[in-house]
């Protein structure tokens, strides 16, 4: 059986073997109290996709008009992925499912295009939008995700 989160599988997966713990009891009721603002952010970054990449693309464009011109259509699709690789895991409320499938595969890929110090700009410009845009609550679910892209950009992770 799949569940959505990797740690909500591992606590049904353990309900065939044992009762579970009062600790797996708590993170299963933190994990669905907080499902509803984590679903709202979902939806707010699904809707708002275009006007937050367009948003970040116009600051880095202002820093790195070079860059733009000549790999702006690659930036587009790379944040584009970023924003839906971002609300899927803060949906199932999963940073490891963000860095197994996104960041890692986003940093082979910007440090073969030799841009890193350009995106980690550019990614920090995405959470400035993002925190225009979104409501606190929901671009405070946003900030470790971004922190992650920038992080491993700049060799912190």
């Amino acid at each position: 059986m799949f569940a959505i989160t990797r740690s909500v599988e591992d606590k049904i997966a353990a309900l065939e073997c044992a009762y579970l713990k009062d600790s797996d009891l708590f993170s299963l009721e933190q994990y669905a109290t907080g499902f509803a603002e984590r679903l709202k952010t979902y939806e707010m970054l699904r809707d708002h996709a275009d006007q937050i990449a367009n948003g970040a693309l116009e600051l880095l464009a202002r820093d790195y008009p070079a860059l733009m011109q000549k790999r702006g259509d690659r930036c587009k699709y790379d944040i584009h992925e970023v924003l839906r690789y971002m609300a899927s895991s803060i949906l199932r409320n999963d940073e490891h499912y963000f860095r197994d499938q996104m960041v890692d595969w986003l940093n082979t890929i910007l440090v073969s295009y030799q841009v890193t110090t350009e995106c980690a700009a550019a990614y920090s410009h995405l959470y400035e939008v993002i925190s225009q845009v979104l409501p606190a609550k929901c671009a405070a679910l946003a900030k470790p995700y971004t922190d992650m892209v920038v992080g491993t950009l700049r060799g912190a992770y």
